[in-house]
């Protein structure tokens, strides 16, 4: 168990800045398992409960049960050991307390990621839409016949003519073999988050460069 804490700590410290909840989450842990140690109730890494000496039953014990019927008070004895320990019972309560501790913990950590890759998921739509482009862009560049990286605009060389941003509609156009695109004024939280490709060619290939207010959404 310990190893498993110690990895937990790891992955959560590789991930970021988290050694405090890399420390909590490994206490939290050890704590839980400490309980469960401590009432018999195994170590949390294989150990079976131990067997009480209630459960333990001689063969002559066995022999005699067969023969003799049980009376009323034996039944109320046996009734009341089948009933869980209070110990036992507040030991599984405080393990499941961990466990939403540390279910908790870890969905506050990522709350971020989560609207991160939301925004990401939802800008692909902007970013799908420039790759055609793209590669009318690449085409040029790496034809034959020159061509002037300056004449690569909107409407020229076999590219489409340029589309505004509007309310319905996403921006994009070709300037100098730069494409921007912008997203939709919409009210969202990508209203006007443009996403610009630099093209520059190198080794025979063209090299794309990202910039734009994009990055600063990490939505690109």
């Amino acid at each position: 168990m310990l190893l498993i804490c110690i990895g937990i700590w790891a992955y959560l410290e590789f991930e970021g800045d988290n050694k405090f909840v890399g420390a909590l989450v490994s206490i939290l842990l050890a704590w839980g398992v400490a309980q469960l140690g401590a009432l018999g109730l195994g170590d949390g890494i294989g150990e079976k409960p131990g067997s009480s000496s209630v459960n333990k039953v001689s063969v002559s014990d066995t022999e005699s049960v067969s023969t003799e019927k049980s009376s009323p008070t034996e039944h109320s004895v046996d009734n009341s050991d089948a009933q869980l320990d209070p110990k036992m019972r507040l030991a599984i309560f405080a393990f499941a307390g961990v466990v939403v501790a540390i279910v908790i913990i870890y969905l506050m950590r990522n709350v971020d990621r989560y609207d991160d890759l939301n925004i990401r998921f939802r800008y692909k739509e902007l970013v799908n839409m420039a790759k055609p482009i793209q590669e009318k862009v690449e085409d040029a560049l790496l034809s034959k016949s020159f061509v002037d990286p300056d004449s690569l605009d909107s409407g020229k060389e076999g590219l489409p003519d340029e589309v505004l941003v509007s309310k319905e509609t996403h921006g994009i156009s070709v300037i100098d073999g730069q494409i921007i695109a912008t997203w939709m004024n919409d009210d969202s939280d990508l209203d006007g988050v443009t996403y610009i490709l630099n093209p520059e060619v190198e080794n025979g290939e063209v090299e794309w460069t990202v910039t734009g207010t994009c990055r600063r959404k990490k939505a690109c």
